[in-house]
């Protein structure tokens, strides 16, 4: 009986180790994203003014891709030129979290205006409730409409995050990316948690436009 009871033991010590193994394992990639997502909030030139020396409202598109391309971390395609002038600018992080990618447009030499520079994630790396955890609660939070992404925003920095099939907003939905939006809206519907759907309204349907 006794020798039973020790293999029982032994057997549920096993899996426990093997749950917590996989746990962890399972948990690794988040928990690098959430680090280097804190990183851009406790650096010298910090979220949401700053990112990479590169100043919202300061800083010319030219000038950002010159201080992307002096960083040998970054891969910056050669600035794609639209019809009227503008820039079109993508680049790409190879050092860890692997997959960071940057988008950014305007004049040339033109300051770089809130909600033209774009931090894109690798896919499914962070989640929504992850950064809501370490950040803090959403002013407001909205979304278009059934399968559209959905949009959060902590601070003055907007947060697209993946959409949910049932409508609701998720903590467990993965971002997508992050926006330097220093200029809030005063449209969107406040936030109100994850428990509900969101909710249909002549503001919500002006933002969607």
């Amino acid at each position: 009986m006794r020798k039973m009871r020790w293999l029982w033991l032994c057997v549920g010590a096993l899996s426990l180790a093997m749950l917590a193994a996989r746990h962890v394992g399972a948990r690794a990639p988040d928990s690098d994203a959430l680090a280097w997502l804190k990183s851009l909030y406790s650096a010298e030139c910090a979220l949401p003014e700053c990112w990479q020396g590169i100043r919202v409202g300061e800083t010319t598109v030219r000038q950002a891709v010159a201080l992307l391309q002096a960083d040998s971390a970054w891969h910056v395609e050669a600035p794609q030129q639209l019809r009227n002038g503008a820039w079109l600018v993508r680049g790409y992080r190879q050092a860890p979290p692997q997959g960071v990618g940057v988008g950014m447009g305007g004049s040339p030499d033109a300051p770089i205006v809130a909600s033209a520079l774009w931090l894109h994630l690798p896919e499914r790396a962070l989640r929504i409730g992850e950064v809501i955890a370490a950040l803090g609660i959403p002013d407001w939070a909205w979304r278009c409409r059934v399968g559209s992404p959905a949009f959060y925003r902590i601070g003055t920095t907007r947060f697209m995050a993946q959409p949910s099939p049932d409508g609701r907003l998720s903590p467990h939905a993965h971002v997508i990316s992050l926006n330097l939006n220093t200029n809030a809206r005063q449209d969107e519907p406040l936030w109100q948690g994850f428990s509900r759907r969101m909710p249909r309204s002549v503001a919500l349907e002006r933002a969607c436009r």
